[in-house]
């Protein structure tokens, strides 16, 4: 199929360093062609498509509007193969194991965790990759991955790590010399810790709320923080009353750091899983972990 509907790539390569430079001798210098191979070559894509991608003009050329739509297009294909295969040809340790999650559940869950597991395999090189999920694992050279969602995920194996409850917390400080809550409705009234920019994923004040039906009129608004980290902070240093997933929160709770202003709680849709990429074989080491990883996830659960 894709040879039938894609231009001659070398076309393409050429078209690439063409439209960088906007002139056709300095991207000849850079292939190693001639001037006129190039010009030739823009034109044969220019036949192919059936359109005109450059503007010759004395002063240089400009690009139509096809040919900048064109030039996105090949750079982004071209430097995405480029880096899948500079990790290719990495040489990995047969040992090496690469594990992505998010900055949240990395900080809150999975380093309290680590230690079990390197000290059960110490063999095992592991790489944790905390940052916001990434898209292809494989161009990504990541073995295994916990992500958070419905589940519905293309291009991955999906397996069930542990559901979610969306919890008020709060330092014992913050409790003190108040009248004790006496149930979800009370929290309104109190200092209420927000999120500005979240995900899909993210239950806001709001949300939580409605999803136990209860209708207000009117939010104390509290304070408002770009960053999860810092929010759950603030809640530990005292600031207010935040909500937290029960996996990120138990660790807090267990060490004091936090509270359940009331023991109510909003059950989430979604999940925590473990990913692995689609129709590639786990890895000696990514198989442990992934064991592992359910395992500790079931006692969490328990």
């Amino acid at each position: 199929m894709l040879r039938r509907t894609l231009p001659p790539v070398n076309s393409l390569v050429i078209f690439e360093a063409a439209a960088r430079h906007l002139n056709f001798t300095r991207a000849a210098a850079e292939m190693g062609l001639t001037q006129a191979a190039v010009s030739r070559q823009i034109q044969v894509l220019e036949e192919n498509l059936g359109v005109t991608l450059f503007i010759r003009q004395a002063r240089g050329l400009t690009m139509t509007r096809e040919g900048t739509r064109l030039q996105y297009a090949v750079t982004m294909g071209l430097e995405y193969i480029s880096k899948t295969c500079v990790d290719i040809r990495r040489k990995r340790h047969p040992r090496e194991l690469t594990v992505s999650s998010s900055v949240s559940f990395a900080s809150y869950w999975l380093m309290s965790r680590l230690a079990k597991f390197r000290a059960e395999h110490p063999d095992v090189d592991l790489r944790l990759v905390a940052s916001a999920p990434v898209a292809d694992l494989v161009s990504a050279g990541i073995d295994i991955a916990i992500r958070y969602g419905s589940g519905g995920w293309d291009g991955v194996e999906v397996e069930p790590l542990f559901g979610n409850e969306i919890w008020p917390v709060c330092a014992p400080q913050y409790l003190e010399k108040r009248p004790p809550l006496q149930n979800a409705a009370d929290l309104a009234e109190e200092t209420l810790l927000h999120l500005g920019a979240f995900d899909r994923n993210w239950v806001t004040w709001d949300t939580w709320f409605k999803g136990l039906g209860i209708d207000l009129k009117k939010l104390k608004r509290g304070f408002t923080f770009d960053n999860y980290l810092i929010l759950l902070q603030a809640a530990v240093r005292g600031e207010g009353i935040a909500l937290c997933g029960q996996r990120l929160a138990e660790d807090f709770i267990a060490r004091g750091d936090l509270v359940r202003p009331v023991p109510v709680a909003l059950t989430s849709e979604r999940s925590f899983y473990v990913v692995h990429p689609k129709d590639i074989p786990l890895s000696e080491p990514a198989a442990l972990f992934k064991d592992w990883l359910i395992a500790e996830g079931g006692k969490a659960a328990a």
